[in-house]
This record gives C-alpha cells, structure tokens and sequence, in this order.
C-alpha cells in the first residue's frame, strides 16, 4: 500500500487590497498627513525665526561685536541652515523601522511575520498610489496533517 502524500495547504497574506471606501479614503488619509507635516514642519520653523529676530535685533542695536553687513548675513545663514535642517528626510534606517512597527499591529505571529517579509520586499505588488492603491501579496506554502481515514467495516 502506497501511503498518502500530505497536501499542500496555501495561505494568502493580502495588505492594502481596497474596496470603494478604501479608493476614497486613501487621498483623505494623505491630505490629513501631508496637512499635519506641514503643520508639524510650520510649528518647528517658529523657535529657528524667533532666534532669527532676536539675532538681528544684536545686530541692528550694535550690541555684537561685528559690524552690522557680516552680524546680519550670518544672522540670516544660520536661518537657512535651520530651514534646511527642517527639510532633511528620514534616513532608511528611520523609514524601515517605522514599517517594522506598522506591522505590529497584527495579532497574530504568523500575520506579523507575513507583514515584515513584505516590509523587507518578498511578495508581489499591484496597482499605484495614483490608482487608488498598492496591494502587495505573499504566498505561503505549508503542508498540512492528513486527517486519519476511518477503518473499513
């Protein structure tokens, strides 16, 4: 008697696949994100301009111990500098821990795994922001116990 191959049970890990309230919420989610950085981005220009103020206020009273013309360009460099410090983007390091994180969120340890190895780029991916969505999809393949056949009568 020849025995019985054990089946092969396959699971599909589906992330971002989006009906029609999904489609409509996407850009609402993006507006309210980019709005809340920029606001972030807006609060955070305010202590570098004050210090900015204050710094050509030395200048302009002659309390600094420069002349007026260098007091003020370094006044308004070290302005720049801040504001460009305010642009700097996240380092990859920053942007794939905050994606580990998000993958948190799933309850179970099979789900979170799944989550991690399309975070770390296993999996296919479909669609695009512009279209309303990327759906990213990963495979498992896993064999599954063959349940005990009755005995014959």
């Amino acid at each position: 008697m020849v025995p019985a191959k054990e089946p092969i049970a396959m699971k599909t890990h589906r992330l971002g696949t989006l009906g029609t309230l999904g489609t409509l919420c996407i850009p609402l989610v993006l507006f309210a994100w980019l709005g809340s950085s920029m606001a972030h981005a807006a609060n955070a220009a305010v202590p570098g301009e004050k210090q900015y103020q204050q710094d050509r206020q030395v200048c302009l009273d002659g309390s600094s111990n420069q002349d007026r013309t260098t007091c003020l360009k370094e006044a308004g460099a070290a302005r720049a500098a801040a504001r460009v410090n305010l642009l700097k983007s996240p380092d990859a390091r920053t942007l794939k821990s905050n994606a580990m994180k998000r993958c948190e969120v799933h309850q179970t340890q099979e789900d979170r795994l799944a989550c991690e190895r399309l975070v770390s780029g296993e999996g296919t991916r479909t669609g695009s922001v512009a279209g309303g969505g990327v759906a990213m999809e990963l495979v498992t393949r896993s064999t599954a116990p063959v349940p005990a056949a009755s005995a014959p009568r």
